[in-house]
């Protein structure tokens, strides 16, 4: 009897579940033995090289072990790299010991780990809104309203994209004291909020942050020669902010990055502007957040088109499925959706985590409603124990 054995690791500065695609510049060696004419060594050196560089942005490893009667008998390892490799220069090349050795220097650009994600469907995203570490830098220029407008900016920045469908709950905070956001909630607060959140909006994650800092910095007195030369005397303001995602079934934290900018604040000290105003927009300052908040857009766009398409199970009676999807999410009928069960399972330290179970069954959409999908299964559902808060997922 023949059994295999699969196993997949992701070797890299993996320190959210995804890796954005970014250039770096690396300088490696290539070596390849000469055991004949001079060139192909030279061709198997450089061909080394170039793989070495590729790898210096992040590698697959995936294994697989062949055992026969408990015993192994084949045990392979494959390497594999998404990166490419361009301006490449060659700094050296040399015999040394009968090898032929390489060195160059090249341009690599490290492609996310889901280039091409192969459903195309809109993840639903409960937007919160973002705490204000510290309200009373928010005071000139009146943007209070921050808490609220910068959650819903962005929330439509992300439903520009075309592959998130935003959800406003910016009236809704998940952090008691923004100052300490996030490490002052406990898994467990984060787990209710969240989850509570994403249930009650039907959504598959959350989205929040905290605005950390809109210190003003009023630039020292300048004398008459420098006005005259132009030299601008408006203040400078800072502009940190965290963005948060969790997961809407476990409660989980999936994404976590700060971003930070800053720009003049040009407009009169005693300007009512608001946040996001065609005044706030005007200035060098309101500039320089824009950029920053399409980048944050961006970022968290590419982080959930990494992610699979949830939905829950809210009605299973015989064959038919009830889905909590809207016709935003751009399902329709004929599309095959995975089932699986959701099970609690408990840490060591007795916290809860969500299970899930392949079901090893399919659920076929019948119908688009406008507030919810219906599909069938194969087999009745009480036949498979599938029920209300079960899960259908396509990959």
């Amino acid at each position: 009897m023949r059994r295999f054995r699969l196993s997949s690791l992701f070797v890299g500065l993996l320190i959210l579940p995804f890796v954005q695609a970014q250039a770096e510049v690396v300088q490696v060696t290539g070596r390849a033995p000469v055991e004949g004419a001079l060139s192909y060594a030279r061709e198997q050196a450089m061909e080394d090289a170039l793989h070495q560089a590729s790898l210096q942005a992040g590698a697959q490893i995936s294994g697989m072990q062949l055992m026969e009667k408990g015993v192994v008998s084949t045990d392979t390892v494959r390497v594999s790299t998404r990166s490419q490799v361009s301006d490449v220069e060659i700094l050296r090349e040399d015999t040394v010991n009968g090898m032929y050795e390489v060195t160059i220097r090249a341009d690599v650009d490290e492609a996310a780990l889901c280039p091409a994600s192969v459903q195309s469907y809109r993840k639903a995203v409960a937007v919160a809104g973002f705490g204000l570490a510290q309200p009373q830098q928010a005071t000139l220029g009146r943007l209070e309203n921050i808490e609220q407008g910068l959650p819903r900016w962005l929330a439509a920045e992300l439903n520009s994209g075309g592959g998130v469908h935003a959800l406003d709950a910016t009236r809704i905070s998940l952090y008691q004291d923004p100052r300490r956001a996030p490490s002052a909630e406990t898994a467990q607060q984060r787990l209710t909020t969240s989850v509570a959140l994403a249930t009650q909006l039907g959504a598959q994650y959350v989205v929040s942050g905290v605005v950390r800092d809109l210190a003003l910095h009023t630039p020292q007195k300048t004398g008459f020669a420098s006005r005259l030369m132009g030299f601008s005397s408006a203040p400078t303001r800072d502009f940190v902010m965290d963005v948060f995602v969790h997961d809407g079934l476990s409660g989980a934290m999936l994404f976590q990055r700060s971003y930070r900018t800053e720009g003049q604040w040009e407009a009169p000290r005693n300007e009512k502007t608001g946040f996001a105003t065609p005044q706030f927009w005007a200035t060098s300052y309101g500039n320089e957040v824009a950029d920053i908040l399409k980048r944050a857009a961006g970022d968290v766009d590419e982080m959930l088109r990494c992610q699979p398409f949830m939905a829950r199970i809210v009605r299973a009676r015989g064959n038919r499925l009830h889905i909590e999807a809207s016709a935003a999410a751009g399902l329709r009928p004929g599309d095959t959706l995975k089932v699986y069960r959701t099970g609690t399972l408990y840490n060591l330290d007795l916290e809860p985590r969500t299970e899930l179970t392949d079901m090893a069954a399919e659920a076929v959409v019948k119908q688009v409603q406008p507030q919810f999908v219906i599909a069938e299964l194969g087999s009745p559902a009480e036949r498979l124990a599938i029920q209300r808060d079960d899960m259908v997922i396509a990959w």
